[in-house]
């Protein structure tokens, strides 16, 4: 086979594989875009579904209730912590000499 046939052929294959790769890459974040939307609109459709319920509860309670008051917050417990002390270091000693044996 003659190379210059053989460039001929896989120049229109690299071309092909880059075009597929391009259209996967689309079909992809199509897909990713798609998702997100379905999903923003379940969770819409789903506030939707709750809201009237919460909305009907809150007309029925009557509104000359007195509320109990509110608990105060606790406050805050501090504890004492006393900081360890270092013992203290003896002072630097003298280098002990070394003696070389001799032969």
């Amino acid at each position: 086979m003659n190379i210059l046939s053989l460039h001929n052929l896989l120049i229109p294959l690299a071309f092909q594989g880059l075009l597929w790769t391009l259209v996967l890459l689309v079909f992809c974040f199509g897909g990713v875009i798609v998702a997100n939307l379905a999903r923003l609109g379940w969770e819409y459709k789903s506030e939707r579904a709750k809201a009237p319920d919460s909305f009907e509860k809150s007309q029925d309670a009557p509104k000359n209730e007195k509320k109990a008051p509110a608990e105060k917050p606790q406050e805050p417990i501090y504890y004492i912590v006393e900081k360890k002390r270092r013992r203290p270091t003896p002072g630097c000693e003298k280098p002990k000499p070394f003696q070389f044996k001799e032969r």
